[in-house]
């Protein structure tokens, strides 16, 4: 028959009516995982960038607090501002533990007994609620005008020290035959278990206009040269494992273990065996 289409042929003359949705489907299927990649990485990204805004928050509120403590909780005597960093990668982790790993201060505008001086420390395991501080190393420079008033040096009649390159000079006021004598003296400074030993190696005889060397007389006069206890000028369990004299000033090292900063008194000091 005429009217009859042929065997297997497709019908409206269109194209494949059902391959359509098919092919949709199948893109959809395949933007999926992508999209879902997509969100996940994006979630990812907004909790680091929420991690680590959390994290600065943590730290910066952290070092606040330790400095203003540390400030609280100075010696009498002394004064100054204090900063605090608190190093290692995540604050927030830090304070869950306990305890911060590491701690960094520095001071500004720091004065000891009237004196300009300087000081960082390197603290080791504080609390995050107060407490004992693991180990605590401070490298302080003390200017010269916080030593004018140095018992021992005072109790051999000399005034009041000027430091130098190594060397401590000062002035004893003798007499010598019934005549008043000045003899200025240049003393080397050594540190053994918290003694500061200031030994005699040079000096002038000053008697009117004359002026003679005076090292085998000051030798007679400080046999035994002159002994500074640090550890009564420090706070217990404060120690001094080093110290170096510098024209106008003095660096020296204190080292501590469990460490109280709340705790610190000079009413409460060590002593020298």
């Amino acid at each position: 028959m005429s009217g009859s289409p042929p065997v297997g042929a497709r019908q409206g003359g269109g194209g494949p009516t059902g391959t359509a949705p098919v092919r949709t489907q199948r893109r959809r299927r395949r933007r999926w995982p992508i999209v879902l990649a997509v969100v996940v990485v994006v979630v990812l990204a907004l909790a680091v960038i929420a991690a680590i805004v959390a994290d600065g928050i943590v730290r910066d509120r952290a070092e606040r607090q330790i400095a203003q403590s540390v400030e609280a909780n100075l010696p009498d005597g002394v004064q100054g501002d204090v900063t605090a960093t608190v190093d290692g990668f995540s604050a927030l982790q830090q304070l869950a533990a306990g305890s911060f790993d590491h701690v960094s201060l520095r001071t500004s505008g720091l004065t000891v007994a009237g004196a300009d001086s300087a000081a960082s420390a390197e603290l080791y395991g504080v609390p995050v609620d107060g407490g004992p501080i693991g180990d605590a190393t401070v490298h302080l420079t003390v200017g010269q005008r916080a030593f004018r008033d140095l018992p021992a040096l005072q109790q051999v009649n000399a005034t009041a020290p000027r430091l130098g390159n190594g060397t401590v000079t000062t002035s004893l006021q003798q007499s010598f035959l019934g005549l008043a004598v000045t003899v200025r003296v240049a003393l080397k400074p050594t540190l053994e278990d918290q003694v500061v030993h200031l030994e005699p190696s040079d000096a002038t005889l000053t008697a009117g206009p004359a002026s003679v060397p005076a090292t085998a007389i000051v030798r007679q006069l400080l046999p035994n040269g002159v002994d500074v206890c640090a550890a009564e000028y420090l706070p217990k369990p404060i120690r001094l494992t080093a110290l170096q004299v510098r024209p106008g000033q003095v660096r020296a090292t204190l080292q501590a273990r469990d460490l109280d900063p709340e705790r610190l008194s000079l009413d409460d000091t060590g002593t020298c065996s």
